[in-house]
């Protein structure tokens, strides 16, 4: 290899190290909170919860005039939703972002926001569903660690809550100073389910995933998630097997399974059968069986990640090890600074 050969291919690795560590600072009680909806619009007495369970904790929260605007079944025009989430990786005041509820419509702004401000400003985001878009284009395009969490509407804000796992990993991602990592281990909750392992083993890789059909969407986009070497968690809501089964193949033969280190399949809600009384049809469970449990990688299933009460949080682009005998995800790093 030529000297100048050398020099390119070592820039490229710190170029690549320096994406992979773009950490935000931590949350503290005192700091400021944003609340936007740059997917689907508002409801005012979910946001109202989660503002008073926030400041109660001793946070200071703001959010724009016009934050439960609607247009069709999105939280603003395209033009106004950009501007809103910009706006907030702008203001030096803003520590984290909180967008309200999923939805649709992400996708349909990606290409308009402004990557260097983002990655130039690290900020926490948190959020699931329809904020995967978000979560995938900011760690491809920024390598900024994200955190795929409740949201203010479905979790902070609900009549109940956050479930006691969700709020004791939710705290533990974007408070704690962990510099040695943490440990995610579902048995020591009572959740009435368990965990099912697919396939034994562990192994370490990068965490990067969310909801499925997002990440499907993004496929052939600039902002098409990378798997290779990474641990990979999916989940969904309200899909029958036959269209996750029609995701999985997608995904497969794009080849994003074939150098995975991990596989973490969460929750897919409300729709296990289709139709529901037709007993010849696979079960979500048989597909995901189909499509993971031969892979030769560390694979679990019934993961309590995604679209219900007990929804873990993972920080996106943070060093992790999955231990599929154990059942357990241990973050590596600490996901802030």
């Amino acid at each position: 290899m030529s000297h100048l050969n050398k020099i390119v291919l070592c820039l490229v690795v710190m170029s690549s190290l320096a994406l992979s560590k773009n950490k935000p600072e931590r949350l503290s009680p005192g700091d400021t909170i944003l609340f936007i909806a740059p997917s689907g619009n508002l409801k005012q007495d979910r946001m109202a919860l989660a503002k008073k369970r926030l400041e109660d904790r001793g946070y200071v929260t703001v959010q724009a005039h016009d934050i439960f605007r609607q247009y069709g079944y999105l939280g603003g025009t395209d033009k106004r939703r950009t501007e809103e989430f910009m706006a907030g990786w702008i203001d030096p005041r803003i520590k984290a972002i909180f967008p309200g509820t999923g939805g649709y419509g992400t996708t349909r702004i990606l290409d308009q926001l402004d990557y260097d401000i983002i990655k130039n400003n690290p900020k926490i985001l948190v959020g699931f569903s329809d904020i995967t878009g978000l979560h995938l284009a900011i760690n491809k395009m920024t390598g900024l660690t994200t955190f795929h969490t409740p949201s203010p509407m479905y979790g902070l804000g609900s009549e109940d809550y956050l479930s006691t796992i969700s709020d004791h990993y939710f705290w533990q991602a974007i408070e704690a100073n962990s510099p040695n990592g943490y440990t995610i281990d579902v048995k020591l909750f009572e959740l009435g389910e368990s965990v099912i392992t697919l396939h034994g083993g562990k192994e370490k890789g990068e965490l990067i995933g969310g909801n499925l059909s997002l990440i499907n969407t993004l496929m052939g986009t600039p902002y098409e998630i990378e798997t290779k070497g990474k641990i990979l968690f999916i989940e969904d809501v309200g899909e029958a097997p036959y269209r996750i089964d029609r995701y999985f193949s997608q995904l497969r033969m794009a080849g994003k399974f074939d150098h995975l280190k991990g596989v973490i399949l969460g929750k897919f809600t409300r729709r296990a059968t289709e139709p529901p009384d037709d007993d010849n049809s696979f079960t979500m469970m048989a597909v995901l069986e189909q499509y993971f449990s031969n892979l030769g990688v560390p694979v679990i299933a019934n993961f309590p990640v995604g679209h219900y009460k007990y929804n873990v949080t993972f920080p996106i682009g943070i060093m992790a090890e999955i231990d599929a005998d154990k059942q357990t995800v241990k973050i590596l790093e600490n996901p802030t600074q």
